[in-house]
């Protein structure tokens, strides 16, 4: 009998941890309020939410790296995110490359760079210092 109520226990630990998994790996949500330096650029905010880096490229005229960002759409920087930049020092140049917004540009000192939204990708592109190509020539296209 002692066995019946052993075997009960570890149905519900299962079912537990079961449940936890389902939850934790549908989290599709980004929190907005923890952050780490970008791989490319270590003063520049990342959410700390980002899955993996899809990408990494390093040449002549810029070095990216793309980031997988579950629910962030193509279209929209947070409020919350574009306050975080602006806290870590970076200001967003007034003119965005294109008219949708998926596009910001970013300047901190003498650093520029560029931050491409997806649905479900962040990608942070740094222009190369010796490059004198413009940053809207950078842009990368998935």
């Amino acid at each position: 009998m002692w066995w019946k109520n052993k075997h009960r226990i570890w149905n519900v630990l299962l079912l537990g941890v079961l449940w936890g998994a389902l939850v934790g790996c549908s989290q599709a949500n980004i929190s907005w309020t923890h952050y780490q330096g970008a791989f490319v650029e270590s003063s520049f905010p990342i959410p700390e939410e980002v899955k993996d880096m899809d990408t990494v490229i390093n040449n002549r005229q810029m070095n990216y790296v793309r980031y997988k960002l579950p629910g962030i759409e193509a279209s929209t920087l947070p409020d919350l995110y574009l306050q975080e930049i602006k806290n870590w020092g970076w200001k967003q140049q007034q003119e965005n490359i294109d008219e949708e917004q998926t596009n910001f540009v970013f300047v901190q000192g003498n650093r520029t760079l560029q931050l491409v939204l997806q649905n479900n990708y962040l990608t942070v592109i740094v222009p190369d210092k010796s490059s004198r190509a413009p940053i809207a020539e950078a842009t990368i296209n998935p």
